[in-house]
């Protein structure tokens, strides 16, 4: 059976080693939607999963997250049993409104400044995006094939 501790274990391979997680976030954990996330001929060519940060990469990341991530250049495994683990670039660090988060995360929770600190990376193919918002303890996998 498919469950939400399967799609954390499985979706968590894109991301680098470093970025520990604790959990995924979902609006709504319905049988077919998981199914559809965790098995790639059924997965959608555009998409995004959003992870929990644990409460551990937070605190070791806090006095220089850039530091912290530079060496995150590379999956933890390939989606695949064949298939290499993906490459990332290096990563950067934007500013995004506060309020960008309510309008795409429903689950997250409304932030409490007016701007925060976002730090983000590209597959070297430029078809997927990882990026870390340590004030909300989100991390995302944004796809397009």
């Amino acid at each position: 059976m498919v469950n939400v501790q399967t799609l954390h274990r499985r979706a968590a391979r894109v991301l680098p080693e470093v970025i520990k997680t604790s959990g995924v976030l979902l609006e709504d954990a319905g049988q077919n939607e998981l199914t559809a996330m965790l098995f790639p001929l059924r997965r959608k060519s555009t998409g995004a999963v959003l992870f929990r940060l644990s409460v551990e990469m937070i605190n070791e990341m806090a006095s220089d997250p850039l530091a912290y991530l530079r060496e995150a250049t590379q999956a933890r495994e390939g989606l695949g049993r064949r298939c290499d683990p993906f490459v990332y670039r290096e990563w950067r660090v934007a500013h995004i409104p506060g309020s960008w988060l309510a309008m795409v995360c429903q689950s997250c929770t409304e932030p409490r400044a007016a701007s925060v600190w976002a730090y983000f990376t590209t597959k070297t193919d430029g078809k997927a995006l990882v990026v870390v918002i340590p004030f909300e303890c989100v991390a995302a996998y944004v796809w397009c094939d």
